[in-house]
Formats: C-alpha cells, structure tokens, sequence
C-alpha cells in the first residue's frame, strides 16, 4: 500500500488530502481559508503566511490515523492559477501576492493599451507583474525571480532555501510569458513590464520530482516533492479528463472550460486562450465566463441567508416556465428573460441559471470547432453540479453526455494523484468520481 498527498490551495480554501491507492481514494482531509487581505483593488496575500498555514495543515493530516507517515510515496502542490511570488536571490519573500480576481491586472493592462499585451486577460500574471512594478518599486528592485504560488509552496517543503526557483509549466500558461508552442519563458517581455533586472525561473513540467524533504518541516525525510499545476487543470486530471477531445468545466468563481488537443490550433479567437496540461504532452485552448460571480451578486440579492435546499425547490418548481438569460459574446449578462411583472425571485434565478447552461454549450461548440474536433462527452465539476435541478438545466441545454464530478475534492485528489505520476509514471483514475 502507498500514498500520496495533495496540497490544493484555492481561492477561499486550501486543503490537503492523502490519496491511499489500495482504497483508490482519498482516506483523510484537512482544510482551512486561503487568507486574503483587503485592499483598494479587491484583495493581496501573504505568501509566508499561506506557506505556514499548508504546514499546519499537513500537521494535522499526518495526526490522522488513516495517513501512514512510513508509506507516504510523495507530495504534490497545485494552486489557483495567475498568482505569482517574488524572491530575492536568498528566498525571501519580497512583495504582497496580488489575488487573481482582483482589479491590479485590469489597472496594469489599461496603461498597456495598444501593445503586444492587449489581447491578454487582465488576470494574467503579466499584469501583476506590472502592477508592482509600478506601484511597489523598492520590492521588485530587491526581488530575484518569481514563480506561482504552488511552486512557492513546494520549494519551501524542500526546506531548501538555496534550490532554483522554478516554475511549473501548468502555471507558465498563465503567466502571459509562456511562448506555448515554442515551450519556453520570453526573457524580452519583462522590460516592457518594467523589470528588467528580473530574473525567469527554471521552467519545469508539472509532475517532476524537483527533489525530496529534508525532515527539517513537519514531513518525514526522503518523501519526493513533486510539482503541480493550475487548480483547474489539477481538476481535470484526477476527473480522467486526460485525452485529445475531452473538456472539462470547472464551474466555480469563474467557470473555466477547457479542451484537451494534441496540437493546437493556428489562430485564436478573442477570449479563447491556449496553454500546456499537467500530463500527457497534451495542450488546452480555454475560455472562463464569470458564472459564479453572476451567481453569488443574484443569490445575495434574492437568496441571502436563504438555505440551498429551498432556493433549489423553488426553482425546481419554476424552471419548465422560464426562458434563459441572454449572456453577448463578451460574456456579460445582458438581460434576464421576459419576466412578468409578478415573477418570483426563483423566476429570475433559474432564467440566470439556464442562461449559463446556453452559454456553457455555446462556448463547448466554439472550442470544438476551433480545435476541430468532435465533442461527445463533457466532464462537469463544482459545488452546483451536487444540485439535480442544476444538472437537469445543464443536461438540457446540449445533446452531449455530461459527466458530473461528484467527489467534492476532485482537485485535491488530481494534485495528490499527479503525484503519483511524478513518482511512479502512471496515474490512478478513481472510478467514483463520475456520474451522468
């Protein structure tokens, strides 16, 4: 019997799981709020902060008694994507990590308008970089490099101050400085972000052993440490979404859909990006819509305190009646459907509701028709998809097979299965994940 552990640090949870392969699933898991501070563009974190909370974290997993300390076989550490960390040629932690979903990048980009990174998104980490270039001068001058937060986190458990910053290949493809055809960092860019002086890290494929605990941290000596990649991308993997012509949605703040290819295509449409998966030499092409941001302003409007069992009876009730939303091409909800006057508040959820699932099939049919590729199954995951209401919207919207994650920790489970890939070359692919 072997183990492995996963370490999966999202927007508002980080969580750590041990994944038993003879039970062929995960046996213990700890989590606790990834920790964001306020500030005037919508949130930062403390990096050395998040790092003592995973160690924590990892204390308590190895207290549980389904975790056999002697038979742990590996770590592995995803994160959320954009979020990036800079160093000083000792390791230290130089600057503030600026969230993803805040307004920085969006700031940054603005003043890049009519350059090479206009067609970028705003969360890329391109603009974080920008950001503190401006606005925290001192810090970026003392900085070295940079890498994610998941590779910030791996090298720590190294408990090797000294080892190079690297930077896992998953997470380069959101940086907006990952040339993905050519493999390779664009050392030209950082001048035009301000830091000239800045310093790429080594670029490494996810699910390389990067070395192995020293004991110093509260993991045993010897365990191999493993990289990650993108929280979504992790997702997908531990789903079995792992071959040319699966997709795979993520339905949380951002609801990210990808394709997986074997080669990519020439030319990309505006708000389809493309990038590298954690496994399997395989390529991406992506587009994220904001449903859950539309979801949660609507709720707290129209459901706030309200339990989820009774909104979802209500729409339950309704939802035959009711026509989707209209969301445009640039992803923004234009209108509800033609409510009646005395609509009731699970009329418009649900309209809101099967406005995405119309908009979720649509953006199935532009990535299939970009990668020119027959679709027939799509792989679901998210806490919406525990709904049966919710299921039946999204099932109805599209003739394809949907496959709805029902582990409620399938990322962590991905991260703790990839690895098992690192360690061993072959992945488990739990078969209780799925359901139709």
């Amino acid at each position: 019997m072997t183990q492995f552990l996963g370490v999966d640090i999202g927007t508002t949870r980080t969580k750590v799981g041990c994944y038993d392969t003879a039970a062929g699933r995960l046996v213990a898991l700890r989590h606790a709020p990834t920790v964001v501070e306020d500030d005037a563009w919508g949130g930062r974190r403390d990096a050395g902060r998040l790092a003592a909370s995973v160690e924590d974290l990892l204390a308590q997993l190895l207290a549980d008694p389904a975790v056999r300390v002697g038979e742990l076989a590996g770590v592995c550490v995803g994160s959320v994507g954009e979020e990036v960390v800079l160093l000083a040629a000792d390791g230290t932690v130089t600057a503030p990590v600026l969230a993803w979903y805040a307004s920085h990048g969006r700031e940054a980009k603005a003043e890049l308008a009519g350059t090479r990174w206009s067609g970028v998104d705003e969360t890329f980490s391109v603009f974080k970089l920008r950001w503190l270039a401006r606005h925290l001068p001192d810090a970026v001058a003392a900085a070295h490099s940079f890498t994610c937060l998941a590779d910030f986190v791996a090298r720590d458990l190294l408990a090797d101050r000294t080892a190079p910053v690297f930077l896992n290949v998953s997470h380069a493809s959101r940086t907006g400085l990952l040339d993905v055809r050519g493999g390779v960092l664009r050392a030209d860019a950082l001048p035009d972000l301000g830091l000239p002086t800045l310093a790429l890290p080594e670029l490494v494929g996810s699910a390389t052993v990067v070395g192995r605990t020293t004991g110093a941290g509260v993991l045993p000596a010897g365990v191999p440490v493993v990289t990650g990649g993108h929280d979504h991308m992790c997702g997908a993997f531990g789903a079995g979404v792992r071959k040319p012509g699966d997709v795979y949605v993520s339905a949380g703040t951002s609801e990210a859909q990808l394709l997986l290819l074997d080669e990519l295509p020439d030319t990309l449409e505006p708000g389809i990006d493309e990038g590298v998966f954690v496994a399997g030499g395989l390529r991406f092409v992506h587009r994220a819509t904001p449903s859950g941001r539309y979801y949660q302003a609507w709720h707290n409007m129209l459901y706030a305190g309200v339990d989820d069992d009774v909104m979802w009876d209500e729409i339950a009730r309704v939802v035959d009646d009711v026509e989707p939303a209209v969301i445009d091409a640039d992803r923004r909800l234009i209108r509800l459907a033609d409510l009646p006057m005395d609509a009731t508040r699970a009329d418009a959820m649900a309209s809101l509701l099967k406005g995405l699932a119309v908009e979720a099939e649509a953006t199935t049919v532009r990535l299939g028709h970009l990668g020119r590729t027959e679709i027939a199954d799509v792989t679901i995951a998210g806490v919406a998809a525990g709904s049966p209401v919710w299921r039946r919207m999204r099932q109805e919207a599209t003739h394809r097979r949907l496959r709805f994650v029902v582990e409620p920790e399938a990322t962590v489970l991905g991260v703790a299965v990839l690895a098992q890939l690192g360690v061993t070359g072959t992945a488990d692919v739990p078969a209780h994940l799925t359901r139709d």
